[in-house]
């Protein structure tokens, strides 16, 4: 009877791969990316502040879709490299444990939250710190 128990509850128990794959699910990396993508891309496309007519707006939309659906297949490769790694990296245990930490309300809070973090820190670096850096580089050019 143990011997039937322990074959019904390995049979039900996920693998090391699968419960990577949830892992990366409730940390949502791929829509963390893509939101951020979509709050970035067009700083990186419009110039700044010069108007754009219709045909130059609809050009930038194009490329940005382009620019999603290049990122989005990107994910998807690199993906599979990341379950490699955190296999490599991560025993089953700790793989659990931070799906534990992911489910629980600190966890969301940290998925939630992180994006928007990101995205301001992102912002200040483009709108602040590189326009700084590019000054002082063409300054030591001249």
């Amino acid at each position: 009877m143990f011997f039937c128990f322990g074959l019904l509850t390995s049979a039900y128990s996920q693998t090391k791969q699968e419960s990577i794959r949830e892992l990366f699910q409730l940390m949502r990396q791929d829509s963390a990316v893509l939101k951020s993508f979509d709050s970035l891309a067009p700083m990186f496309i419009h110039k700044r502040n010069q108007p754009m007519d219709a045909e130059a707006k609809a050009k930038s939309q194009e490329t940005i879709n382009m620019l999603r659906q290049m990122t989005k297949m990107i994910i998807d490769m690199v993906t599979e490299d990341k379950v490699k790694l955190y296999d490599k990296n991560y025993s089953k245990e700790e793989i659990n444990k931070l799906i534990e930490f992911y489910k629980s309300p600190v966890g969301q809070k940290y998925v939630n939250t992180t994006p928007g973090i990101t995205n301001e820190i992102m912002t200040k670096v483009l709108k602040e710190y590189l326009p700084e850096m590019q000054k002082k580089a063409n300054s030591n050019e001249e």
